[in-house]
C-alpha cells in the first residue's frame, strides 16, 4: 500500500473519532446529571478520580504496542473505549460512573501515545510531524460537525436521543478501529530488540522535558473554563464571546497547524517552538487580564479577540514542540512507552487543568492570570537543559532518523 493511502485512511479514521469525540464531549455534563440524573458534585468526582486512575494505564499499554505491534493494540484500546460509551447508557450512580470513566480514560489517554507510535512506525521521518498535524486539523473539523450535532440533540431534552447520541459515539469508535486495521500493520520490536518495560519511566530527562512542557497544555482549561468565568464575573464582554473564541481557535488550528509543525521537526526547533508558546501563552494571559480594564462591550470583546490571536500561536506552537520532543527524544525500540509517557503527563495537566485555572482566575483575579502567565515561562524554561541532558542519555530514535535532530543548541 503507498503512502498516501496509508494517509487517507489515518486521517479518515481520526475525522470519524473526532466527530464521535465533539458529540460525546458537547452533552456528557448534561447527560449525566440530568438523563442519568447522577448529582453534580458526584459526578464530578467520580470523573476526576476515574481520569487520574486512568492515566497509570498509558505506559503499560505503550509498552504492549511495542511487543504486540501498535496497529493491533490500537485497534483493540479503541473497541475497549467504544464497550465504555456504550456502558454509560448504563450507569446509575457514583460507583458505576468511577468504574466506566477509570476504563474508558485509560483507553483514551493510552490510545493517543499509540497512535503517534503507529505513524511513527508507518511514516518516514521527514513526514511524521506532518501527518500528524494533519490528523489533527481533520480531528479539529471533525470535532466542530459534532459539536454542531450536540446543538440538536441539548435542543430535544429527550432521554431517547441523548441515548441515542452516545450510541452513535460508539458506532464512531468501532468504525475508526476497523478503519485503523486497514492500514499496514507494524511488526512489534524483536524480543532480543526489546527494553525494559519500565525505561521510559526511569529515563528521567525525559519524563521531565516532557512533565515540564506538558504544562503549557493548561492552555486549553484556559479558553475552556478559565475565559469563559472571566468573561461572566469580571468583564463587560457579552457571553457568547467565549464561544467565538472556540471558534477562532478551531479555525487557526485548521488553517496553521500543519504549517507550523513542518518548523518543528527536530529537537532544537522543537525546544524553540516550546519557548515560542510559553510566551506567546504569557502574553494571552496578561492581555485576558487587561479585558477587566475596558469600559465597553466593543472594547472588551476587541481585547479578548487580541488575547485569542496570542493564544493560538501558544496553542500551535505547543503541540508543534511536543510532537518534535518526543519523537526526537525517545528511545529507539522503546517507542510506545515513550509515548506513553508522553501522553500521560499531558493528559495529567489536562485533568488538573480545570481546577487549577478555576482557582487562579476567580480567586486572584487580575493576579490569577499574572500567575498563569509565570507558569507558562516557568514550564519552557529549562527545555534546552532538559533536551541536551535527555539527548545524551542512551541511544535515541531522533538520532537514527535525523542525527543533526539532537543538535539542540542553547
Amino acid at each position: 500500500m503507498d503512502k498516501r493511502h496509508i494517509v487517507r485512511r489515518l486521517l479518515t479514521g481520526q475525522g470519524v473519532n473526532g466527530f464521535g469525540d465533539g458529540l460525546w464531549f458537547s452533552i456528557w455534563a448534561i447527560y449525566l446529571t440530568q438523563i442519568r440524573h447522577i448529582p453534580a458534585g458526584n459526578m464530578g468526582l467520580a470523573m476526576g478520580i476515574g481520569g487520574l486512575v486512568g492515566l497509570l494505564a498509558a505506559v503499560p499499554i505503550g509498552v504492549m504496542a511495542e511487543r504486540r505491534g501498535p496497529r493491533e493494540v490500537l485497534c483493540t484500546v479503541i473497541v475497549l473505549r467504544g464497550l465504555a460509551m456504550v456502558a454509560y447508557v448504563f450507569v446509575g450512580g457514583f460507583w458505576s460512573l468511577l468504574l466506566v470513566t477509570t476504563l474508558f480514560s485509560a483507553v483514551q489517554s493510552s490510545g493517543v501515545g499509540v497512535r503517534v507510535t503507529l505513524v511513527y512506525g508507518l511514516m518516514p521521518p521527514d513526514d511524521r510531524v506532518k501527518v500528524l498535524a494533519q490528523g489533527r486539523v481533520v480531528q479539529h473539523i471533525a470535532y466542530a460537525a459534532g459539536a454542531g450535532g450536540a446543538i440538536l440533540v441539548l435542543a430535544s431534552k429527550d432521554p431517547a436521543v441523548f441515548v441515542a447520541a452516545v450510541l452513535v459515539d460508539a458506532l464512531a469508535l468501532l468504525a475508526t478501529a476497523a478503519l485503523t486495521l486497514l492500514v499496514p500493520s507494524v511488526p512489534p520490536v524483536p524480543r532480543e530488540r526489546q527494553r525494559s518495560g519500565t525505561q521510559a519511566l526511569r529515563d528521567l530527562p525525559y519524563v521531565a522535558i516532557m512533565g515540564t512542557t506538558a504544562l503549557l497544555s493548561l492552555c486549553w482549561a484556559l479558553l475552556a473554563t478559565g475565559l469563559p468565568l472571566w468573561i461572566a464575573q469580571d468583564t463587560r464582554a457579552p457571553l457568547w464571546t467565549a464561544g467565538l473564541a472556540v471558534v477562532v481557535s478551531s479555525v487557526a488550528i485548521a488553517v496553521f497547524q500543519v504549517r507550523v509543525s513542518q518548523r518543528s521537526v527536530g529537537v532544537r526547533q522543537a525546544v524553540r517552538a516550546s519557548r515560542v508558546s510559553a510566551l506567546a501563552l504569557a502574553v494571552c494571559c496578561l492581555v485576558f487580564a487587561s479585558v477587566a480594564w475596558a469600559g465597553s462591550p466593543l472594547l472588551a470583546t476587541c481585547v479578548i479577540m487580541l488575547g485569542m490571536g496570542a493564544h493560538v500561536v501558544g496553542e500551535l506552537y505547543y503541540v508543534s514542540a511536543r510532537w518534535g520532543l518526543s519523537l526526537g527524544l525517545m528511545a529507539k525500540h522503546a517507542e510506545g512507552q515513550y509515548q506513553g509517557v508522553t501522553a500521560s503527563t499531558e493528559a495529567a495537566v489536562v485533568a488538573m487543568g480545570p481546577a487549577l485555572v478555576t482557582a487562579l482566575v476567580t480567586g486572584l483575579s487580575q493576579a490569577g492570570w499574572a500567575v498563569l502567565a509565570g507558569l507558562f515561562l516557568l514550564s519552557a524554561a529549562p527545555a534546552g537543559v532538559l533536551a541536551r541532558r535527555a539527548a545524551r542519555d542512551g541511544f535515541r530514535a531522533g538520532a537514527a532518523d535525523h542525527p543533526s535532530a539532537l543538535n539542540v543548541g542553547t
